[in-house]
């Protein structure tokens, strides 16, 4: 996306010219822009409330692209509500909350809970004691997943099939054992983290594996606005057409010299043209 050579001071006026809706975080429900009857449980990883009536938008291939330098190339829900609860507060930094607003007042996300506070890492669902783990999933990073599963069965002594949740895929494990102790075995589809078991704590044989990766640098608002940089020209005419209010909207983006004002300028680009689609 390449910003105006024009040093002209840009007109960054607001003006409001769409009713708030009745739908509860109206503006956060179009970015997310997922089916609200499909949401994860209030306690999944930063879920915040999502009409059950809400249907997804069917967006352009450009808007897509859009989203995936927003969000990542195959986000989870967990790598969208860590993102979202960045970009929400990105938009209410700035006077520019007014376009928020003017698409519905009812906002539930502004909380003192900090999604940097959660547990990363693996919890085992039952019998955690019997495994011990090494390395970490590839997660976290430029695809916006942030959760992995699996399931671990042991259908003898030193043979073990290890089932990845979110792929479906499974591998058998014939991994050395003795003195009780199993050697490490790869978690499917993550060969850098890797587990093993010990008998003398073992309770039962199959055992179910949740990983929360903490977010990497990839998934911070500068690598992000960085990655909005270079959508391309259709992507980004896309994203801005040449009427209000995406003029205001991308002179944020192309003019303003602060991340939060300029990011702000590109989400509310999303979500006004999220909400065209959506209301006809």
């Amino acid at each position: 996306m390449s910003s105006s050579s024009s040093s002209a001071a840009p007109d960054l006026t607001i003006d409001l010219s769409s009713g708030a809706s009745n739908m509860v975080n109206h503006a956060r429900t179009l970015l997310l822009n997922k089916n609200g009857s499909t949401r994860p449980p209030a306690s999944y990883f930063g879920e915040e409330v999502v009409p059950k009536h809400y249907a997804p938008v069917e967006l352009s291939s450009s808007l897509l692209t859009v989203r995936r330098a927003l969000f990542g190339g195959n986000p989870d829900d967990a790598g969208l509500n860590y993102m979202l609860w960045q970009y929400m507060r990105v938009l209410h930094s700035t006077e520019f909350v007014e376009y928020v607003l003017a698409l519905g007042t009812r906002i539930t996300y502004l909380h003192e809970r900090s999604l940097l506070d959660a547990a990363f890492g693996p919890t085992v669902v039952n019998n955690p004691t019997a495994l011990q783990f090494n390395g970490a999933p590839d997660l976290g990073g430029t695809s916006g997943q942030l959760i992995g599963s699996w399931s671990i069965e042991r259908t003898a002594p030193a043979v073990f099939v290890i089932k990845n949740l979110q792929t479906g895929k499974q591998a058998t494990q014939y991994p050395g054992y003795a003195g009780g102790v199993t050697d490490y075995m790869p978690m499917t589809g993550h060969k850098d983290f890797k587990v093993r078991v010990f008998d003398a704590y073992a309770t039962m044989s199959q055992w179910v594996v949740e990983y929360l990766a903490k977010p990497g640098i990839e998934m911070d608002l500068a690598s992000r606005a960085a990655q909005l940089n270079n959508i391309g020209a259709a992507a980004d005419a896309a994203l801005f057409p040449n009427r209000e209010p995406y003029k205001t909207f991308q002179r944020l983006w192309d003019y303003h010299m602060h991340l939060p004002y300029k990011l702000s300028g590109a989400l509310l680009a999303l979500i006004y043209q999220t909400e065209e689609l959506r209301s006809g």
